[in-house]
């Protein structure tokens, strides 16, 4: 089955006359923004007049008002990080001049939010600068993402879509799950062959009672079988844990990790 359109991407693609998304989008936000410009500074020059942190049902949205007045609304109570990408995403708005109102009860286009978040993810985490820094950190591990996040002020999971959906530079899948009240993931990114993309309760103590990011193995269900994952936890906050995932068959984590995972037997995840 073919992909479907997005004629938002095949707008920047067809006005910056290049064939491939990744490199259109890239040129195109370079054209609309300038060198080290700050996100506040962008939306001012392209017409905003006020950035509102205002208690809201969503994360925030652009909007004209009755006046002719164009703000951009921010949810107070999110995360500096939540609103920061919020902010990112509008610009993407005025980028191709789409101004959404009364954006909680309206329906939504889909394939202009999704072009939004990636001109958001290159406003945030530009591919030439973010994939040399990247790079230059080496192996993945728990603790290089959590450098990425803060080098670029963007939350954990937009940097581990950003360097591996994005970037590509990263392979393996990656996810954050939290302990208590009850044992449930935050958000997982990449490779879903599982049932469920859950370290076992063994696997997460262990991360959690290390100061320390931990490289062990775990079993989770596939079908009508079990299926042997390396797993790179790290402990964040103090009931939450940060993870690489890495499927036996596709062992680059368990090579980084070799001496790590010396002796460790299998351990039977709790499903």
């Amino acid at each position: 089955m073919k992909p479907a359109l997005n004629p938002y991407l095949d707008r920047i693609m067809s006005l910056i006359g290049e064939k491939s998304p990744e490199r259109a989008l890239q040129a195109f936000v370079a054209a609309k923004s300038g060198a080290n410009e700050s996100l506040d500074s962008l939306a001012y020059k392209l017409g905003v007049s006020r950035i509102i942190e205002q208690k809201m049902p969503f994360e925030g949205g652009l909007f004209r008002l009755a006046h002719g007045e164009l703000v951009i609304k921010l949810n107070i109570d999110s995360p500096f990080v939540r609103k920061r990408f919020t902010l990112a995403h509008e610009i993407g708005h005025l980028f191709l001049e789409t101004v959404p109102a009364l954006r909680s009860t309206r329906r939504l286009d889909a394939a202009l939010e999704r072009t939004c978040d990636l001109i958001a993810a290159e406003l945030l985490m530009p591919t030439a600068a973010a994939s040399d820094f990247v790079r230059g950190l080496g192996p993945p591990s728990p603790e290089k993402l959590r450098e990425i996040a803060s080098k670029y002020r963007v939350s954990l999971q937009t940097a581990a879509i950003r360097v591996r959906d994005g970037l590509k530079i990263w392979k393996c899948s990656m996810g954050m799950w939290a302990a208590s009240p009850k044992s449930k993931t935050l958000w997982f990114t990449g490779l879903r062959r599982w049932q469920y993309a859950q370290p076992s309760l063994e696997c997460v103590e262990l991360a959690l009672n290390s100061n320390a990011s931990v490289c062990t193995v775990d079993r989770w269900e596939r079908a009508d079988f079990t299926e042997r994952v390396w797993l790179n936890l790290l402990r964040v906050g103090s009931s939450c844990v940060l993870g690489l995932v890495d499927s036996a068959k596709d062992s680059k984590l368990q090579k980084t990790h070799t001496r790590s995972f010396q002796g460790q037997a299998p351990r039977a995840a709790n499903f």
